[in-house]
């Protein structure tokens, strides 16, 4: 059974900054008293962190709120390799604990009024630790933290409205019962496997070894989630760090190529405005075109 934070809106929770951390055998997080919310999701490995006096321990696609003015504390080193996604948000404490069960969807809001000064008090709930859907959720926290590593005045709403929708995606997944399904759980590894191997070429046994799935069976967790094939992910993973490459590097279109795995440069033309709808040199001179 999950217990959910209820927290008042609005206003709606304001971020503060994200980061994504690898942490190695023997890291131990400090302890500490926050006067901000911390939200950590741990994509792989172990954590295991107290909170006043409760004790988590939070593995592969589980996630915890910390809450701000309570004490917090590492209470066992990693033992394995651990990659931990970590938001920080403000917003005042939270005005209850309670099971997810007892939550009232269906309670209504009232419209408003053009006589209205203030709005009506409304609610959202956080899941306090629990699994999460990780197809939905890590690509949200990706793009926060490409965001927040260029962040201009410009794009500074899309940050707080993308911390939205992280919550949006804990609060919906937790309603609809999805959080952390097994087809999600594989659709992440599978992703996260082709990510790694984006230089290599994709053969289906491989990757069955070394998840120890039935490829037919992660294929299609893999097109439940996303609505790609494992060939057709791997092209797109290499594609965005295509992308990444042109944008932020003087590499040659060949030479792009061959970083992502492919040796015939044809045939990477063809992939890439397939993909992404042009060239790579048009893709390159719209990059530059905007600088």
């Amino acid at each position: 059974m999950t217990t959910c934070l209820q927290l008042r809106i609005p206003p709606l929770p304001q971020f503060l900054t994200i980061g994504f951390s690898t942490w190695p055998v023997g890291a131990q997080h400090f302890g500490r008293t926050f006067d901000v919310y911390d939200l950590l999701f741990v994509r792989s490995g172990m954590l295991h962190m107290t909170e006043e006096s409760y004790a988590y321990d939070v593995g592969p696609g589980e996630m915890l709120l910390l809450e701000p003015g309570i004490p917090h504390i590492g209470h066992k080193a990693c033992e394995v390799p651990t990659e931990i996604y970590w938001v920080h948000f403000k917003h005042e404490p939270a005005i209850s604990r309670l099971p997810e069960h007892q939550i009232s969807w269906s309670v209504p809001v009232r419209e408003g009024r053009d006589s209205d000064l203030a709005p009506q008090e409304q609610y959202l709930y956080v899941p306090k630790f629990s699994s999460y859907d990780q197809v939905a959720v890590e690509p949200i926290l990706d793009e926060m933290l490409r965001l927040r590593s260029s962040l201009t005045m410009e794009y500074a709403v899309d940050l707080q409205q993308l911390l939205g929708r992280l919550l949006s995606q804990l609060q919906a997944s937790l309603r609809s019962g999805r959080l952390g399904s097994r087809s999600s759980v594989l659709a992440a590894q599978v992703m996260r496997y082709l990510e790694v191997h984006l230089r290599e070429p994709y053969h289906a046994a491989h990757m069955e070894q070394e998840l120890h799935f039935n490829e037919d069976y992660a294929a299609r967790c893999l097109r439940k989630h996303t609505g790609l094939s494992p060939l057709q992910y791997h092209h797109v993973v290499r594609m965005e760090e295509a992308k990444r490459l042109l944008s932020t590097s003087e590499l040659s279109l060949q030479e792009v190529g061959d970083r992502v795995g492919y040796e015939d440069y044809n045939y990477f033309i063809r992939v890439f405005r397939k993909t992404v709808g042009c060239t790579p040199s048009a893709f390159r001179r719209s990059v530059y075109r905007y600088v």
